[in-house]
């Protein structure tokens, strides 16, 4: 009996990370998948529906407080999300965009007397964005994209074993409306032929919403991703391997509960992201990722991202 009330009162202050505790640490993550990390803006040909789905892979179970990593392994927390990015070029300017993701959550607080998990999975918030090609040369490529997330994603996802409302930071969508911009450059044949130099900005604004019956206004931290990376091509005996290696630099604002901020949230990460693509055919590609984090700065006290990976296949389908 006393196993079990000890692991309900873990349960409830877990359940109140977003609320008014901020005792506990929060994860350096919002609710849902991570979207603006799975952007990668770029241009296509015409006619042409560009189906890729992906499977991303995020462990977070390393405690900071601000860049220093303390000795606590007691939390672990997963994110696993299945993303249905679908695109389709208007015209050789234009080209629209839709990601569907699907999200699975599961956090776990370990202890001497049993560990106390929480878990959630549900379609996520699915974003919609319109991609306009701003320069397009042999060396040189300017795109820029733009356009809303939508709250697709329940916030409603309650705890199986207790009945308690999960925190907002667990929930499969987010319950706002935000928006998402991004601006991309390239540079071909850098030093070499095959050789290139990408870029990517991207931003979310996120909008307030309100959860608990009223009783709470709750507003994650705005979002900026920056991408540097070089890649190069290879040909495999009948197949093109283009491998990269990038540098991500991630910045959030920290989160608002009720007009104020809201501690344990927000903070600065930096990444080293090598990736492969393989050529399978001229319609099959298989790509992946690996995030490796080289520097973390948090507000606070909060959990972050020991890796990430990410693994997909892009099928091109002509349309002429």
């Amino acid at each position: 009996m006393n196993k079990y009330l000890l692991s309900l009162v873990v349960l409830c202050i877990v359940s109140n990370l977003r609320t008014n505790n901020p005792a506990f640490s929060q994860a350096c993550c919002t609710g849902g998948a991570p979207l603006s990390s799975n952007l990668g803006i770029k241009s296509y040909t015409e006619n042409a529906l560009i189906i890729d789905l992906s499977y991303d892979y995020n462990k977070l179970d390393q405690l900071y407080a601000g860049s220093n990593r303390l000795d606590d392994s007691n939390r672990e927390r997963i994110t696993r999300s299945a993303l249905l990015r679908i695109s389709y070029p208007l015209s050789k300017k234009w080209t629209i965009t839709s990601i569907l993701p699907y999200v699975w959550q599961e956090q776990t607080v370990f202890s001497s007397v049993g560990n106390t998990k929480q878990s959630a999975n549900g379609i996520g918030d699915i974003v919609l964005l319109g991609q306009y090609t701003l320069h397009n040369s042999k060396k040189h490529q300017v795109l820029l994209a733009a356009g809303p997330k939508f709250p697709t994603g329940t916030v409603y996802k309650r705890d199986s074993e207790f009945g308690l409302l999960l925190p907002p930071d667990l929930q499969p969508g987010t319950g706002s409306w935000d928006g998402i911009g991004a601006l991309s450059y390239s540079h071909f044949g850098l030093f070499r032929p095959t050789l290139s130099l990408h870029s990517l900005l991207s931003y979310r604004y996120s909008f307030e919403v309100g959860r608990y019956n009223g009783g709470q206004e709750y507003r994650f931290g705005n979002e900026t991703i920056v991408n540097l990376g070089l890649s190069d091509s290879f040909v495999i005996g009948n197949k093109i391997l283009n491998a990269g290696l990038q540098y991500k630099l991630r910045h959030t604002q920290q989160d608002e509960n009720n007009g104020s901020n809201f501690p344990n949230t927000g903070g600065t990460w930096m990444y080293l992201v090598p990736n492969l693509d393989l050529q399978v055919s001229p319609k099959v590609k298989l790509h992946a990722n690996f995030e490796m984090p080289i520097h973390t700065d948090v507000t606070g006290t909060q959990l972050v991202t020991s890796y990430r990976a990410n693994i997909g296949l892009n099928y091109t389908i002509n349309l002429k």
